[in-house]
């Protein structure tokens, strides 16, 4: 009887493994599964059967990284390397069947001319996400084609190394969502145009960024924005604004010193941000012009993080203000930078109350007084603290005890507060 019993369900168990599930599955599964796969190993899937051979080139992302596909080729000189890179990928685009939704390119390559093929096949190819990461020589870019721009609908761009000049009678990307251009050359003008010209945009980052006359961003459904470079001044008109990261930067020997208007105007109309950073001179620019006039209270504002100057009184009363402010506030980052004509007398007093505050974190820390007088006052005035994390650049390690024992001798609000050396 045993052995009558396992005879059917061993012939059920073989029926099954014949069975080739995977390659019957439908056609848009299958290439939702090859998007997830290097492009030289969704190639390689037409060898498996009849029903994989054209799959791959229907597939609608593509991701194309010339370490992937010339790897094999690696005993080829630059130029020779380069030429095969640039033959597989306009095999690949011209063999492509159906709509190309997001492509991707990763390269070291210079290659002008091909680009603009790809562009112009991509334009006509219903692309909605394009990334394009270059990473070419320094002082090396890349000029857009004026296809790029009838890319109507793009939703997602990342440039880096490119230059941008909007062609005449430019209408906009009018379902753009995600923009981020990164060491591009373009003019205040037409980012400006760019910008306003997408009524979706929601995401703005411009790192390595340089203009030489200030700057307006007007853009009603922005929510996150980070900027990186150097601005003279800085106008915001963005009232769905929910994270802000501005890293600003003076190279220009001549303008030591800009009033920002603008910006402290902008900064203090930012009523729904729940996110701020700070960095470069930005809090300097920001306390060298008119005074910023801060709302009442930023309700919402959950995560600030500042470069600070500690031996600036100014900078020190300017972020005491906006701690008075955020009166929600949970975790504060500060990267410290110490001028060199130190001013000892403090800003920081105990009339605050951090209620929310949990997590306090002080980058590039020194043992100096004024930042001590800040680590007394935040120990002091934060009930709900949980962690000091302290974190020393090039700072003798040796020194720590003695700090330690210093900061054991600081009145603490909360009592679950721990002081964490990094």
């Amino acid at each position: 009887m045993p052995m009558a019993c396992s005879q059917p369900k061993k012939r059920i168990t073989n029926s099954a493994t014949d069975q080739d599930i995977i390659s019957s599955l439908p056609g848009e599964i299958k290439e939702k599964i090859l998007t997830k796969l290097p492009i030289k190993d969704a190639v390689r899937t037409s060898i498996l059967s009849t029903k994989w051979r054209y799959t791959w080139a229907s597939i609608p992302e593509i991701l194309v990284k010339d370490d992937e596909l010339v790897s094999s080729l690696s005993t080829i000189d630059g130029a020779g390397a380069s030429s095969s890179f640039t033959k597989i990928v306009d095999l690949l685009l011209f063999i492509h069947e159906g709509p190309i939704l997001e492509f991707n390119l990763s390269t070291k390559y210079q290659s002008p001319e091909a680009f603009d093929r790809w562009i112009f096949k991509l334009s006509r190819n219903g692309i909605t996400k394009l990334i394009f990461k270059l990473n070419m020589p320094s002082g090396t870019k890349y000029k857009t084609p004026s296809n790029f721009f009838v890319c109507n609908a793009l939703n997602h761009v990342d440039l880096s190394k490119c230059v941008i000049k909007l062609p005449h009678g430019f209408k906009g990307f009018k379902l753009l969502r995600f923009l981020k251009l990164d060491e591009c050359t373009i003019t205040a003008v037409d980012t400006e145009k760019l910008i306003t010209s997408s009524p979706q945009l929601e995401t703005l980052m411009l790192l390595n960024f340089k203009v030489e006359h200030n700057f307006r961003i007007y853009a009603m459904r922005l929510k996150c924005l980070i900027i990186g470079g150097e601005i003279l001044d800085l106008q915001m008109n963005t009232p769905r604004l929910i994270s802000a990261c501005l890293a600003l930067y003076n190279t220009m020997p001549s303008r030591a010193r800009v009033e920002c208007h603008d910006l402290c105007q902008s900064f203090g109309g930012l009523l729904q941000i729940q996110m701020i950073g700070l960095f470069g001179v930005c809090i300097q620019r920001l306390v060298d012009g008119p005074p910023v006039e801060l709302p009442k209270a930023f309700h919402y504002l959950k995560l600030v993080h500042l470069t600070v100057d500690f031996a600036n009184q100014k900078e020190c009363a300017f972020v005491f203000l906006l701690l008075q402010v955020a009166t929600n506030l949970q975790n504060l980052k500060l990267v410290v930078r110490m001028s060199e004509n130190t001013n000892n007398s403090s800003v920081w007093v105990k009339d605050i109350v951090f209620k929310h505050l949990e997590t306090v974190e002080i980058q590039r820390f020194k043992a100096s007084e004024p930042v001590l007088a800040f680590v007394k006052f935040i120990l002091g005035s934060t009930p709900m603290l949980r962690t000091l994390t302290l974190s020393e650049n090039g700072s003798s390690k040796e020194q720590n005890p003695l700090v330690f024992k210093q900061l054991l001798k600081f009145q603490r609000a909360s009592a679950k507060a721990e002081i964490i050396f990094a």
